[in-house]
């Protein structure tokens, strides 16, 4: 009944505290929800499926203005890893300039590559490609003939490769591939020339060595992804939003607690406190529950906000969230006490902001060099961080989230006893 007593003083005295409260409940949504009402759901996703843009200018055309087959081909192939620009329009010529607008007076090839070019030139794209006249024909026939890739060298050299790759690749995969057709076709002419018993011998051959429908490749490709290493997916707008000023302000209950115990002990109240019958434990204890069900409520309303209003998802794992969310708070809670058993107060917002840009709370942490990746490491904001993406952005379960939470678990107990501790000198009762 003791530790009860203690826990509803300490609740009404935290509730009290309109300052500690307004920064826990309504600065997190004054970031959240501009935020998420400004950018789109995917609006800094670097996972979604944007393929950088490649100019194409194609003279393989026929007279009714139909592309040839086989440079359509090789426009589907590339269409694969590029985002195809074509049939430029006069609002697009007229941001490239007058020349590019003179050019595409009369829509087309010539257009098009005019404006491939100028892009180029002032460095919007990396490469521009043109498909001559004839290039169909030329493939069809087994022909040798050239497609121009223009670039600008002044830009960086390994995109450009990376689009020569590409492009090769594709069209050696077109000549080959009709290099075959020919091939077999010529092979069909010979026969025909053949004595008949030679022909009945390769039909019958035909006929056994025909492969089943059920025959699989010769060789296949097994993806597998080593036991150690984790799924990285770069999370969309709300799902860094949320998490992110939800995981920065919980950890602002660490001066909502230490402003809480301050007040106690300038009062005399903390003094009062130590000269009753209540142990230790069950003193720090109450305050610890008090301070955790206010923690647990903020995370618990900051993501109903993101769910509700904005749609987010929460993963497939509720348990494993609510687990969590207890973990993070708690962390946040034992580190307050530690902080007014240290009287260490000033200046502890700033030193909770840097925190929380360090641990990715405001962005991906993986933008960070190398150098701040392995500082934040040492932050618990960042193990918080990585368990709510994990389970709401990479869909993880328990399992997935334990070390997370065993870091976490390992910072309150630091905390908790390294406040105890101090607790129990007698300085704390001055």
């Amino acid at each position: 009944m003791r530790i009860l007593s203690i826990l509803r003083k300490d609740l009404l005295i935290l509730w009290r505290d309109r300052a500690g409260m307004a920064s826990l409940f309504l600065m997190p949504l004054a970031f959240i929800i501009p935020i998420a009402l400004v950018f789109p759901p995917d609006g800094y996703n670097l996972n979604a499926d944007r393929k950088p843009e490649l100019p194409v200018a194609v003279y393989d055309v026929a007279d009714d203005g139909t592309i040839g087959a086989q440079a359509q081909e090789l426009l589907d192939l590339l269409a694969q890893s590029y985002a195809l620009e074509q049939n430029t329009n006069a609002e697009i010529a007229a941001q490239l300039g007058p020349a590019v607008q003179a050019a595409c007076a009369t829509p087309g090839p010539s257009c098009d590559e005019a404006a491939g070019r100028e892009k180029v030139l002032r460095n919007w794209r990396t490469v521009a490609l043109i498909v001559p006249q004839g290039f169909s024909a030329a493939i069809a026939s087994g022909e040798h003939i050239s497609v121009t890739l223009l670039y600008n060298p002044a830009r960086n050299p390994t995109e450009r490769q990376l689009a020569e790759g590409v492009l090769t690749g594709a069209t050696m995969r077109l000549s080959i591939e009709h290099q075959l057709i020919n091939g077999l076709r010529q092979f069909g002419d010979l026969i025909e020339l053949a004595p008949e018993e030679v022909r009945q011998n390769i039909d019958r051959s035909a006929e056994f060595e025909q492969a089943p429908a059920d025959w699989s490749p010769a060789l296949s490709v097994v993806a597998v992804r080593p036991s150690a290493s984790r799924i990285t997916v770069t999370p969309n707008t709300l799902q860094q939003t949320v998490p992110g000023y939800t995981v920065m302000f919980v950890y602002f209950m660490i001066g909502v607690v230490a402003a809480s115990l301050k007040l106690e002990r300038n009062t005399g109240a903390l003094r009062r406190l130590m000269m009753t019958p209540v142990g230790r434990s069950e003193l720090l204890a109450g305050k610890v529950v008090s301070a955790l069900i206010v923690g647990v409520l903020q995370v618990a309303v900051l993501f109903a906000v993101g769910a509700i209003f904005f749609r987010m998802t929460l993963g497939n794992a509720p348990g494993a969230l609510v687990l969590l969310t207890v973990i993070v708070a708690l962390s946040a809670v034992c580190l307050g006490l530690a902080a007014a058993a240290y009287r260490f107060e000033r200046g502890l917002t700033l030193v909770l902001i840097v925190a929380a840009l360090l641990a990715g709370c405001m962005f991906p942490a993986d933008w960070l060099p190398l150098v701040l990746r392995m500082i934040n490491m040492f932050l618990p904001q960042t193990w918080a961080m990585q368990g709510f993406q994990d389970l709401i952005t990479r869909g993880m379960g328990l399992s997935e989230v334990l070390p997370e939470m065993a870091a976490l678990l390992g910072f309150s107990v630091l905390a908790f006893a390294a406040a105890v501790r101090k607790f129990n000198e007698e300085e704390w009762r001055q």
